[in-house]
């Protein structure tokens, strides 16, 4: 989350992250919640202002200019994914830092293997959104 804020916004805030983890206590997991970039997104169509879009990269990511702050892409959203900037109140997620050879969190969760870039085919967007949906409705956020 650290490296997020740093790579988007230049300083060290966690609320500014377009990464969540969350914690699932009993199994004693810290999970990252990123968006899962929907081949039909739901979040883009739901959105009154046209703000959120398909990059290049395949990541569907907010037009801050666009964007009036109204949380539809929030609650529509199967993972939770979309984040709310504190300072702004409009929506970001995750970009997959577009334009660097890999995120800044996989970089910053190397060396303890916390974070792994998957390639397509190494699991199914569908199975990954199965499962995130599964511990959304198991653990849901406070």
């Amino acid at each position: 989350m650290i490296a997020c804020s740093m790579k988007h916004h230049g300083r060290i805030d966690p609320g500014l992250s377009r990464v969540d983890v969350i914690r699932l206590t009993p199994q004693e997991l810290d999970v990252p919640v990123i968006c899962m970039a929907c081949d039909i997104a739901p979040c883009i169509k739901v959105c009154p202002m046209n703000a959120r879009i398909r990059q290049a990269n395949g990541t569907v990511v907010t037009d801050a200019d666009v964007c009036i702050g109204c949380r539809a892409c929030v609650y529509i959203c199967p993972v939770g994914s979309p984040k709310i900037n504190p300072h702004t109140g409009k929506t970001m997620t995750c970009d997959m830092c577009q334009g660097e050879t890999e995120p800044w969190c996989v970089a910053a969760c190397r060396q303890e293997g916390a974070l792994k870039m998957c390639t397509d085919g190494a699991i199914s967007k569908n199975s990954a959104r199965q499962a995130a949906d599964r511990s959304r409705k198991t653990y849901p956020r406070k």
